[in-house]
């Protein structure tokens, strides 16, 4: 049986800059998959969809939630559970975690991950896979539980922008049983279990043991950055 895996791409894949990745994960998967999106970006999601048919995509999905019932349908979560491939993307992170959060579906995405799967996570959305998730806020970095799918471990895209390794480096500190990871534009990380392998892009891979903030910061970090063809090991997931 196949190993599953969560991977996190963040790109827009109407752009094209990860089509290598998208389509050795599509051949992976035998050209299937699902897109699981809130209501808001059904539309993006078909477009999405139809832009993987010239990567291999044979046999596409587009399942988009509106209300959390939805999200505790067994008819639902089975469509899930089916897909040897779920692609996550949200617009709203805090209310894309209200939606699921401890629902059907994301016990199927357990589910697809038990069987071998991949749950990947796109664009901003990479952030909700682990122990804590990020999301801006009336310009501010900003963080809430995640979906704990990836177990001890604080995922940020766009870390290059202004603040927001700050805010990684700051949770981290505050929690330092977790370890951050923070994701430049247009990096694919794929994350089996004990091992994260960076496709593509680059990771800034954050260890607050034994760090201390200061009037100003955070000091003593451990910080390594990762680029394209690096492994290194994960907490137990």
């Amino acid at each position: 049986m196949r190993q599953g895996f969560f991977a996190l791409l963040t790109a827009d894949p109407l752009r094209g800059t990860l089509r290598p990745v998208e389509a050795r994960l599509l051949e992976e998967a035998r050209g299937e998959a699902l897109f699981l999106v809130p209501y808001p970006l059904r539309d993006l999601a078909e477009a999405w969809r139809l832009a993987y048919r010239h990567l291999g995509l044979r046999r596409g999905q587009v399942l988009y939630l509106k209300r959390r019932e939805e999200a505790f349908d067994p008819e639902v979560a089975q469509r899930v559970a089916a897909s040897p491939l779920v692609l996550l993307a949200a617009e709203g992170l805090p209310e894309f975690l209200d939606l699921i959060r401890g629902s059907l579906v994301l016990q199927a995405l357990w589910e697809v991950h038990r069987q071998g799967g991949g749950v990947v996570a796109l664009g901003d959305a990479a952030g909700l896979l682990g122990e804590a998730a990020f999301y801006s806020w009336e310009g501010e970095t900003r963080a809430a539980l995640g979906l704990a799918l990836l177990k001890g471990l604080a995922l940020l895209p766009k870390v290059e922008e202004r603040g927001r390794f700050l805010a990684l480096s700051r949770l981290v500190a505050d929690n330092p049983d977790l370890v951050g990871l923070g994701l430049l534009e247009n990096t694919a990380l794929r994350l089996l279990r004990g091992l994260g392998e960076v496709w593509a892009g680059g990771v800034a891979l954050v260890d607050a043991g034994g760090a201390e903030f200061t009037a100003r910061g955070v000091k003593g970090l451990k910080v390594d950055v990762l680029s394209a063809g690096e492994r290194f090991p994960l907490p137990a997931l």
